[in-house]
């Protein structure tokens, strides 16, 4: 037996560079370790076969793009990789995740840079060089059918190719090195395929799925079930919603879904603006069991009677008897569903949305006829899974798919039991293990999923919490998490009631768009701050600190270069070449420039230039700071060449703009931040209301950051609530609310402390203040946050050295009985505090 082969470091290196989820690392490590335990320990030579069934929406590109990374960044690199798709739609899908230029692509992730070879190319010159070259690394994406079969759309693949001198498909069996990856597995397993394995001989074959069959299960390295991505919250909750009474018409169950679906946009545009996030238009997907049905809904929500002609032109209706026109136009509306601008808001499906649709902006099911357990499969569930915002928003509808039942209420509350039992509830990977005699075994480890999909709990409790509008809190304002997570947080259910579920969606829609004002704590000890009034002082900065003229030379070349084009003209040219006239053009500048209105003298010109020099806003006209301007009047014009007086003498004003501009901006440097204060200083309370739109939370301890948020339970901050531009400015707000030695610190806004920073009046305002007590000494802080790699930025810089002036003016005042101090902290010195607002003090500058 030989040794198992794994390298970590490279797998860490690859997960932290494309950011994977900790389930899609998890799937690159089990089938890393199955293939070397398979090869390298059991020194087995069939090829190796196995299925990562991870659930839906987790992201099963990434775990193939991160095992192709892993394997062709090995010390034995793979160069040849097969992605396998079931039909042209998910082929076609995956081309674009792997080609640069598309909003989905992977490919900036990709240090391996694959070369991706399809069906269009394969038989070019240009791919045939990159297939022989050893060091490139080689992505062939086929459908199935293309090479399962030597006839039909397999044809191409199996002739002989003449730049191969084989076909292709002979060329990819004689490979040593080819992995195939197998996407949507489930779909075509089978003799033809077991027989293409046979065939190709390849040293790895991973079948991707959410679904694998039952004949499989050996077969599976890693498994990450639904439950389990929703617990971790890496896809949405689905919620089952019933009605409490019999109503069972048509018109009834689009009106409770597109109500659902009205109230989430809603919550959703109001989250986008709020966050400054590409919008996101939910979209509610209506399943009908045949085209019949699928036609009588969408006469319904196409109709100006069904709820005042609110969804007029904005329903698609998709099934597999489109043809022609009709077909490529519903095709092109549902690729583009994820588009703001697209029209689409619902779309009637009778059994086309399959594998390969994989939209995020689904926020309704409605299964109208269909029994909820025909429409709660991981295949069905799946189209509406994914999470638009790449994560939970912590606004609870903006979380969830609410799947609309045909059942009633009671009805579905008793078929829980049978509905989980549909669903795998335990996860399982590869890990190693070592033993006692220091050898290291590749062992399968089995987890239990913590939830089930839809969590049980009595009947009697879920009732209490109808009864009692369980997605209040105490003080009566409605809390973020409606109803379903609440009871799903408690070990509730994740079904409810059609009443109970638009009542909360329409609160948190209407909460999400309302203007709060926010007042400071009147509990809260005040926090006065020294008003200063800035008096910018202009510096007159000398032209002799200049000392490199390539600027100046470069301008003069190119002044020439753009104004001899304007000095061009085109004459047309007849001659006869003894058969016939030949008519052709030159460019010329003849008689132009003496047909111009100007005559200057080079001396002339030359003073202009350095009169313009000298009106530059900052410099003397003294005689040292002339004899400069001479040096860089001197440069421009030796630049120009022989053509320099003609230049200048037809283009002299705009010459001298175009100096004066450069000579502004070699000065520019010199002339910032350099602001006085008068001596009158006033002590002002910060009292101004804060205003916004954004969703409130009560806590904030969870470290849960989200740009869309107004988070509370601060136990120091002057207002009940405090929203961030970003992660570092939350955490820094954490380390200071959790100091005993704060008093009171706020999120300052804009010009709350305005401090000056050029000669030119620019202002801005840190991100905090801060009033601590310390030694019985009142210690006042302004805080500014900045990204590592802007911390030695020019601008950092003058913003520092005019706060800290700012803080030195202020503590000159015998008025104020605060001493004021700086801070500029970076996300280093925020990580490494770890929480502590004293270590981070001492870590910024």
């Amino acid at each position: 037996m030989g040794e198992l082969q794994f390298q970590p470091d490279l797998l860490d290196e690859v997960a932290h560079r494309m950011d994977l989820r900790e389930p899609n690392r998890k799937a690159i490590e089990s089938v890393v370790l199955r293939t070397s335990d398979h090869y390298d320990v059991q020194s087995k030579t069939e090829p190796y076969e196995c299925i990562v069934d991870s659930a839906t929406g987790v992201g099963k590109t990434y775990v193939m793009a991160g095992l192709m990374e892993y394997l062709a960044g090995a010390e034995a690199p793979v160069r040849n990789f097969l992605l396998l798709a079931p039909g042209r739609t998910i082929r076609d899908k995956s081309v674009r995740n792997f080609t640069a230029g598309n909003p989905n692509s992977l490919r900036h992730l990709l240090r391996s840079n694959p070369i991706v070879i399809t069906a269009d190319n394969f038989d070019t010159q240009a791919t045939r060089i990159a297939m022989d070259d050893p060091t490139v690394t080689k992505l062939y994406i086929f459908t199935v059918q293309a090479l399962t079969s030597s006839t039909g759309e397999g044809r191409a693949t199996h002739e002989p190719q003449e730049n191969l001198g084989m076909s292709f498909f002979e060329y990819l069996s004689r490979l040593d090195d080819l992995v195939i990856l197998a996407d949507e597995h489930h779909c075509y397993r089978g003799p033809a395929f077991s027989r293409t394995i046979r065939d190709l001989k390849p040293q790895l074959v991973v079948g991707m799925t959410a679904t694998p069959v039952k004949a499989d299960e050996s077969m599976v390295a890693f498994r990450y079930p639904l439950a389990a991505a929703i617990a971790d919250k890496l896809v949405k909750t689905p919620v089952m919603v019933g009605r409490r009474d019999d109503r069972s018409d048509i018109e009834t169950k689009l009106l409770d879904g597109v109500n659902l679906l009205r109230y989430k946009a809603q919550a959703a545009d109001a989250y986008c603006n709020e966050s400054d996030r590409p919008s996101v238009k939910p979209v509610m997907l209506v399943i009908a069991r045949n085209i019949e049905e699928a036609e009588e809904f969408h006469a319904v929500l196409d109709s100006n009677t069904f709820d005042n002609g609110a969804w007029v032109g904005k329903t698609l209706l998709v099934h597999s008897k489109l043809t022609g026109e009709n077909k490529e136009k519903a095709l092109a509306d549902l690729n583009a569903v994820e588009d703001p601008d697209s029209p689409v808001r619902i779309i009637i499906s009778v059994g086309m949305l399959k594998e390969g649709w994989d939209v995020k902006n689904v926020y309704v099911i409605a299964s109208m006829r269909a029994s909820v357990s025909e429409v709660m499969t991981e295949q069905t569930l799946g189209r509406g899974m994914r999470l638009p915002f790449g994560k939970y928003t912590n606004i609870e509808i903006l979380d969830t798919l609410e799947v609309l039942a045909h059942e009633k209420y009671s009805e579905l509350l008793e078929k829980r039991k049978v509905l989980n039992e549909a669903f795998i509830d335990y996860g399982t990977y590869a890990e190693v293990r070592q033993l006692p005699d220091g050898s290291a075994v590749v062992r399968q480890k089995t987890v239990e999923a913590d939830v089930d999909v839809f969590a049980s709990s009595n009947v009697a409790s879920a009732e209490a919490a109808d009864a009692s509008q369980g997605s209040r809190v105490a003080d009566g304002r409605v809390s973020p998490l409606g109803s379903a997570a609440l009871a799903a947080a408690a070990g509730g259910t994740t079904i409810v009631d059609v009443e109970t579920r638009t009542r909360e969606a329409a609160e948190v829609a209407k909460k999400t768009s309302t203007l709060v004002n926010y007042e400071p704590l009147s509990d809260r000890e005040s926090i006065i701050i020294p008003k200063l009034t800035s008096e910018p002082q202009y510096v007159a900065v000398s032209l002799n600190e200049i000392d490199d003229y390539r600027p100046f030379e470069q301008l003069g070349r190119t002044l020439t270069l753009d104004y001899s084009a304007e000095l061009k003209r085109t004459k047309i040219v007849a001659t006869h070449d003894g058969r016939k006239a030949v008519v052709t053009t030159e460019a010329t500048t003849d008689k132009i420039a003496s047909a111009l209105p100007f005559d200057i003298p080079l001396p002339a010109s030359r003073e202009a230039l350095l009169r313009r020099i000298i009106k530059v806003k900052g410099v003397q006209n003294r005689p040292l700071e002339v004899g400069a301007a001479v040096r860089i009047v001197d440069h421009l014009i030796e630049a120009m060449g022989d053509k320099a007086e003609e230049h200048l003498s037809v283009f002299g004003d705009r010459c001298g703009q175009r100096l004066a501009v450069e000579v502004s901006k070699v000065l520019h440097a010199a002339s910032q931040a350099q602001v006085t204060y008068s001596d009158d200083v006033q002590l002002i309370a910060l009292s101004k209301t804060r205003e916004t739109r954004k969703l409130q939370i009560n806590g904030h301890a969870d470290g849960s950051f989200d740009k869309a948020i107004a988070f509370g339970g601060w136990s120091k901050n002057l207002y009940s609530h405090a929203w961030f531009d970003t992660s570092l400015e939350f955490k820094a707000a954490n380390a200071i609310d959790d100091d005993d030695a704060v008093i009171v610190w706020a999120r300052l806004h804009i010009n709350d402390v305005p401090i000056t920073w050029t000669s030119g009046g620019r202002q801005y305002n840190p991100d905090f203040v801060v009033i601590e007590e310390e030694n019985g000494k009142r210690l006042g802080w302004l805080v500014e946050t900045k990204a590592d790699k802007d911390l030695t930025s020019d601008e950092a810089i003058a913003k520092r050295k005019a706060a800290k002036r700012w803080a030195n003016t202020a503590n000159s005042s015998p008025d104020v009985d605060t001493a004021w101090s700086y801070l500029l902290v970076g996300e280093q010195d925020v990580e490494d505090a770890q929480g502590s607002w004293k270590f981070l003090r001492g870590f910024g500058k």
